[in-house]
């Protein structure tokens, strides 16, 4: 008897072991899982404990980031595992024991092993695409199947849908998209799709085959998340890729990609990257193969976890790496690059002076594209945007503008302390924003400086992916009646303040990281930017506007609030030689919304948008062959059609004279002229539908210059140019 119980643990350790694939909660483990929900519940702006957590939703979206197509689970294992763990899931976390997440990780891997030979099993079978059907385009917000006999049906529609892509994808041999967007379907076709799919499915089995430590992130990222979208746990992996992008010292594409359904989407283009001064990837488009150098072999990325995608495509400066792009807009293409680092010019601003017909003369107005808040070096070499800003606008005074745009519209944010002194070009002296944390304390951030560099029209052009930084300075602009915002009906609108807490302050031999959203900002108005960003008072849409971008389209997003107003006068732009009032604004928006009614390019612009919003909402694609061959057809007329209308557009185009910041004038003399050129690309919207040889037309741009025009003659007591004459051409 005695013998029976002394083996009694070593059963139940070997019975935890099978149901957990052999993972066990290690000692560093078990510290960071204490750490991360403890931390989170002290530090968190929300100030929710653990007992107001829904650990039933924590189980739940375990298993959505585990399965995030949900085609591996039945609704009844799911069930299973939050009835189970569910009640007592805050129990294993204040103990830091990861029991729960590794044996659901475990039925997880078995059930990826089981499909995988189900599938290359069904792969030997002829697949009959003439069928009538559809397959779900976003499986997120479906539920699990209830069986596995619905697992499987699910499956089968799921593989026509691949069969599809891969016929009607490119060949992988480096033609166009337009070159291969109908192709014909031969035997020999079919059979190279059939045996790149079973590698796909082959390796698949492979890219889900975590180790415990990426488990652990997944499994505490999911309690996480509960929080907020942007408060992270970081394994030692993930915060050493973390800190690389931050220092933007990366050395790859240039992108920051996100996992979607087990696919590589591409969310932002870092300016000056490789892939951003290609000009042939957009955000939105899907990376769904890697090959090596300029003959290696494509290998499939799908349903690989993102960390080992981003292996794949990173690499040794100087080398190539060829990526097979799933485009937004329909189709594909092989995009070859060099890999590089990423040039700090591609970040700098620059700026332009454009004549713009105004009544019987034109007006010579400054752009300034902000591709982001850079900072200098930690060594203290390089350059601040505030620095360059002052000294493209002094530039562009002297050439006698007569109004300023700043285009924020591709600025993700960056450094506060640069918005707070960009911000104080524009005003005095006065509030730009507020902080404050989850004890209430608030911090208002000023610009005590009272030079002002410009004093004239200024508009503030935005779009859905203006965020963070962008935001800052367009509230505060706002605020202080100091500029006219233009653009996307409202911007990004992320207003939370994110701190990395390394827990190796509590145990050196702790390599991780706890992300915690500690505070909200507010603009000097009082407004949280949160969920709500920085309503536009002129409205010129883009295609950004429809599509998921945004921070009210994550899951969680933290809520809208207010709080007291730091602007305290109401009245502080009264020092502006152009005053921006009401009566202003709504003149400017009548004129603009005439124009918006009247000119040929907001009718390609609507149809453009309404187009993209149409994918957007579709539910379901079809799996038949014949009907997915007519889809492509019409989207193929409607690209061409587009293509058309703006050539003939980009015909009107306004006058351009470049301004050079001296950096790059003194990089030209060094590399020859037109170096800096390569690296700096116009921060321009281009359309998701839009091909790299299509003329540049920038139809917000045009369209704020007008605005700054109007403004302009306004002020100068002449309302004729409040009508272009373009307005009447075509």
């Amino acid at each position: 008897m005695r013998l029976r119980f002394s083996l009694l643990p070593v059963l139940l350790a070997a019975l935890v072991s099978a149901q957990t694939g052999g993972f066990t909660t290690t000692p560093s483990m078990l510290l960071e899982t204490r750490a991360t929900a403890a931390l989170l519940e002290k530090l968190h702006i929300s100030k929710k404990d653990m007992g107001s957590i829904d650990m039933n939703s924590v189980v739940r979206t375990y298993c959505e980031n585990l399965d995030g197509a949900k085609m591996y689970f039945t609704a009844k294992e799911v069930d299973e595992f939050v009835t189970r763990y569910g009640k007592t899931l805050d129990l294993y976390l204040q103990r830091g024991n990861l029991t729960p997440g590794f044996e659901i990780y475990a039925l997880f891997k078995k059930r990826v092993t089981e499909r995988t030979a189900k599938n290359l099993a069904l792969l030997d079978r002829p697949i009959d695409l003439t069928q009538p059907g559809t397959f779900p385009l976003d499986r997120k917000k479906a539920e699990w199947p209830a069986t596995p006999e619905d697992a499987d049906a699910l499956w089968e529609r799921r593989l026509r849908l691949d069969m599809l892509s891969e016929l009607l994808g490119e060949d992988r041999s480096g033609k166009s998209a337009k070159e291969t967007a109908l192709p014909e379907i031969t035997p020999a076709k079919t059979s190279e799709a059939v045996d790149r799919l079973k590698k796909r499915y082959e390796k698949g089995r492979t890219y889900l085959d975590f180790d415990q430590h990426e488990v652990e992130e997944i499994f505490l990222n999911s309690y996480s998340s509960q929080y907020d979208p942007h408060s992270t746990f970081f394994s030692q992996q993930s915060l050493e890729e973390f800190e690389i992008a931050m220092r933007n010292s990366l050395v790859g594409i240039g992108a920051t990609l996100s996992d979607e359904d087990g696919t590589c989407v591409v969310k932002d283009l870092l300016p000056g990257g490789p892939l951003d001064l290609s000009r042939q990837v957009k955000p939105g488009d899907k990376i769904i193969a890697v090959g090596q150098d300029e003959a290696g072999e494509m290998e499939d990325i799908v349903g690989m976890r993102l960390s080992k995608a981003i292996s794949r495509i990173r690499g040794k400066q100087g080398t190539t790496v060829r990526l097979l792009i799933d485009m937004a807009a329909g189709g594909r293409k092989t995009v070859t690059l060099k890999r590089d680092q990423i040039k700090l010019v591609g970040q700098m601003a620059s700026a332009k002076a454009i004549e713009v017909p105004s009544g019987g003369s034109t007006a010579l107005l400054g752009v300034i594209e902000l591709p982001s808040f850079y900072g200098k070096n930690q060594d203290g070499t390089g350059s601040s945007p505030s620095a360059d800003i002052e000294q493209l606008l002094i530039k562009l005074k002297a050439m006698g503008i007569k109004a300023v745009i700043m285009d924020l519209r591709k600025n993700g944010g960056g450094l506060l302390n640069e918005a707070v002194d960009i911000s104080g070009l524009f005003i005095p002296k006065g509030s730009v924003l507020q902080v404050r944390d989850s004890q209430g304390r608030s911090e208002d951030y000023r610009d005590e400086d009272e030079k002002v560099v410009w004093d004239g029209p200024l508009v503030v052009l935005t779009s859905k992916l203006s965020a963070s930084a962008s935001e800052i300075f367009a509230g505060a602009m706002r605020d202080h009646r100091r500029a006219i915002v233009v653009g996307d009906m409202t911007t990004h609108g992320k207003g939370s303040v994110q701190n990395i807490i390394e827990l190796s302050r509590f145990d050196r031999s702790l390599k991780s990281a706890v992300k915690v959203t500690i505070q909200k900002w507010y603009a000097p108005s009082g407004s949280s930017i949160q969920l709500k960003g920085v309503p536009a008072d002129i409205v010129v849409p883009s295609v950004y506007s429809v599509l998921p971008v945004g921070e009210g389209d994550l899951e969680r997003a933290l809520p809208w609030d207010s709080v007291t107003p730091t602007l305290t006068k109401p009245d502080e732009g009264d020092w502006l030689k152009a005053k921006i009032s009401e009566g202003l604004i709504a003149t400017l928006a009548a004129n603009s919304a005439r124009r918006q009614s009247e000119l040929p390019e907001f009718l390609t612009l609507s149809r453009t948008i309404d187009w993209t919003k149409s994918r957007q909402v579709r539910k379901e694609v079809s799996l038949s062959l014949d009907q997915r061959r007519t889809e492509r057809k019409d989207d193929l007329e409607f690209r061409e059609q587009v293509r058309r209308e703006l050539t003939d557009y980009a015909k009107q185009s306004f006058k351009v004279s470049e301004v050079k910041l001296d950096a790059a004038i003194e990089q030209e003399k060094k590399e020859g002229p037109g170096a800096a050129a390569k690296m700096k690309r116009s921060a321009r919207m281009r359309d998701p539908l839009e091909d790299d040889e299509w003329p540049e037309y920038d139809i917000q741009l045009q369209e704020a210059l007008r605005i700054a025009a109007d403004w302009t003659a306004l002020t100068a007591g002449s309302v004729a140019a409040a009508t272009p004459k373009e307005a009447k051409k075509k």
